[in-house]
């Protein structure tokens, strides 16, 4: 059956895209762009559906663009070079894929008359916040020009730059989605959660970065969609930022308890110390998320269980 929306997932094979590419084929036509660089088209296998069209292709291969067809209502640009392993070993390509990407995303926008746009920014871009919970007026900043650990961040900031002033320019609606430690099934990255599961199921050595006291505020993807969606058909202002996320903060050890009694084995953890510190707290304020009527699904239990389920039977 023919839908008449007609939307654009960059990154569309990632963890995050490829559960948005899921929600939009509910009610609309859906593109998805990746080169699989971090994600796996695989991730959209089980979506057998003559709306989704799939497209393999770099964001920042100009012809790859040319690949795209047809008449868009919007781009939703989740694609980028992400995790803290890339951060250090290939800075240089962070900055370029995530800001020459994000030029080609707006300028095929641009190009193609085409009339909304979310970009999906990142935390890192605060630094090391001073305010907690962490509204969107908070300064962006680069702690530290000399720690290749900030080009992911410093590259969303640019990325943000650009799309106020495109927005601006050329008057389209603009969304920029601060995303908050995301989690579910498909996610099979380095970060916190995939990473203490990985080592329970495979009954590793359960060593852990830091001591424990670090906080951060999870958020199940299924609540992160809905927040996505939330924003798209509800914001009022013609370009607007919101932090996407749970305003709950977690301290590591108690989400390795949490593990423990998901998993029902005892983890006995190993802290070590941090190789690739961050900030050591991270909570948004999500009031104007809340403004719009969001209301998260998942407690963090509920969500941990479902996605060590998904781990146990995919790994």
């Amino acid at each position: 059956m023919t839908k008449d929306n007609t939307f654009l997932v960059t990154g569309g094979a990632g963890f995050l895209g490829s559960h948005l590419v899921e929600r939009l084929l509910h009610d609309n036509n859906v593109i998805c762009f990746d080169n699989e660089f971090r994600g796996s088209f695989a991730n959209l296998a089980k979506l057998k559906s003559d709306n989704l069209q799939i497209i393999r292709g770099d964001i920042n291969n100009l012809q790859d663009w040319n690949q795209i067809k047809g008449n868009i209502d919007g781009i939703f640009h989740l694609a980028a070079i992400n995790g803290t392993r890339f951060f250090y070993e290939i800075p240089d390509k962070v900055l370029d894929v995530n800001v020459k990407g994000t030029i080609n995303a707006l300028e095929f926008l641009r190009k193609n008359d085409i009339k909304y746009f979310c970009f999906a920014g990142s935390p890192e871009s605060y630094g090391i916040p001073e305010i907690f919970p962490t509204p969107e007026s908070h300064y962006l900043t680069v702690p530290d020009l000399e720690n290749p650990r900030w080009s992911y961040g410093a590259s969303k900031i640019i990325g943000e730059i650009f799309c106020a002033n495109y927005s601006r320019k050329y008057g389209f609606k603009c969304s920029i989605l601060r995303y908050h430690n995301a989690y579910g099934p498909r996610d099979v990255s380095s970060h916190v959660i995939p990473d203490l599961i990985t080592k329970i199921l495979k009954n590793e050595k359960f060593t852990v970065q830091g001591t424990g006291e670090e906080t951060r505020s999870f958020c199940y993807i299924d609540d992160t969609i809905d927040a996505t969606l939330l924003v798209k058909n509800n914001q009022k202002l013609s370009m607007d930022v919101f932090n996407i996320g749970m305003d709950n903060e977690t301290k590591i050890i108690e989400l390795i308890k949490l593990l423990e009694k998901i998993s029902g084995k005892k983890l006995n953890p190993i802290f070590e110390p941090l190789k690739n510190p961050g900030t050591p707290r991270r909570i948004p304020d999500i009031t104007k998320l809340k403004k719009l009527g969001f209301k998260p699904k998942f407690s963090l239990e509920k969500g941990l269980e479902l996605t060590f389920q998904w781990h146990a039977t995919n790994s």
